[in-house]
């Protein structure tokens, strides 16, 4: 069945907002938002059951990673609805020569937008710390269903699509100086993704393109996964895992079994520290069972993407790599023939989540230097 996508062009301008102030480190101005949007896409209708208690979910999981049909949905609809979306932005507290070259982060499955500024060791683990400091604006958001974005039912609301197209709205939104601090339009734009966040920047791109000046995706390949991940991440229902820690969510949310098993997801043996690895697990969110059932719904070829692009995923990515990643990031050269540029980086010796693993600046100064190289 393949899947199509409608973007809204209802844009909603309104928005809670906190006030801009330096850092205690006289660094970076940052505002929160709270974000309007207004979607159309085309979803899945769901058919698969709803979960009940934990033995539904290790049934299914067992079903997704099986070698017989598994058949979860009997058609499709578009569906147009409001949602807020909870975001940051953050810019150097002086004037810089690429202050307004904006960076749009999206994060992956098992996160919030603090996957991009960690509140602990900012210095070794904060992206949002280090690009300001090299004179970019970052903008990083929750995914719907996450953080403090809108919470909706984990059984078929935050589809893949639909979280595309908050994605496009979003861009509009900051391309025409929405939601950008004080220093209304930037300049350029690119997209910075991880994991399924690179999946819909990488949708993104290959949907709508002149969104876009450029974009870097880490934690992912277009190599062949066997999904094993999965049952090392050891999925529970999440309200039953930790109750009352993410109020409003329904089932359909589930979560790692304890901190060894997020860790075998997203680092490699002797590249973390147990102190990030618990704060991790302090931070971690839910995953809508349908976003794992819909990630093949975005679109990844983009042949009309003319813009840098970068890919740079962990040596030992457990999560697309299978454990390893030498010779499997790029994808077909059908993907991405007109891209400037294209670069395939090998991170050595880290696992998925690159961004709190030792050497995480060494991955962002590779990154960044890239932009810069391009001009950004």
């Amino acid at each position: 069945m393949k899947l199509s996508l409608i973007s809204s062009v209802t844009l909603l301008f309104s928005g809670a907002v906190s006030h801009s102030t330096c850092s205690d480190t006289g660094t970076r101005a940052c505002q929160e938002y709270t974000i309007p949007v207004n979607v159309t896409s085309q979803v899945f209708i769901p058919s698969y059951p709803r979960f009940k208690d934990n033995f539904d979910v290790v049934d299914f999981f067992s079903a997704l990673g099986g070698r017989a049909s598994f058949i979860p949905f009997s058609g499709t609809k578009n569906v147009t609805a409001a949602y807020s979306i909870g975001a940051t932005i953050c810019s150097p507290c002086g004037s810089t020569r690429k202050e307004k070259t904006l960076l749009l982060a999206s994060h992956g499955l098992g996160y919030d937008r603090r996957y991009w500024d960690s509140g602990v060791e900012a210095a070794n683990y904060s992206f949002v710390d280090f690009a300001v400091s090299q004179g970019y604006s970052v903008f990083f958001y929750d995914r719907l269903g996450t953080g403090k974005s809108s919470m909706v039912s984990g059984y078929d609301v935050p589809q893949s699509t639909t979280q595309l197209a908050i994605l496009q709205q979003l861009t509009s939104l900051l391309r025409n100086g929405n939601y950008t601090g004080a220093f209304g339009k930037p300049s350029k734009l690119v997209h910075i993704g991880h994991s399924y966040g690179s999946q819909l920047s990488n949708g993104l791109i290959a949907t709508t393109p002149g969104l876009s000046d450029g974009a870097i995706l880490t934690g992912l390949s277009y190599g062949v996964t066997s999904g094993s991940f999965l049952k090392e991440w050891g999925f529970r229902i999440a309200e039953l895992q930790a109750p009352g820690k993410w109020p409003g969510r329904d089932n359909n949310y589930v979560t790692g079994v304890d901190a060894c098993g997020n860790a075998a997801t997203f680092f490699h043996e002797n590249s973390y520290s147990k102190e990030i690895a618990w704060y991790n697990e302090d931070i971690k969110q839910p995953v809508a069972t349908v976003e794992l059932l819909t990630f093949r719904a975005l679109p990844q070829e983009a042949p009309k993407f003319t813009k840098p692009l970068m890919v740079i995923t962990g040596e030992f990515d457990a999560a697309f790599c299978d454990g390893n990643c030498t010779g499997v990031l790029a994808p077909p050269d059908s993907y991405f023939p007109n891209a400037t540029d294209f670069q395939a980086i090998v991170h050595p010796a880290v696992g998925h989540g690159i961004n709190f693993s030792y050497n995480a600046t060494g991955a962002y100064a590779v990154m960044l230097d890239y932009l810069k190289k391009h001009g950004h």
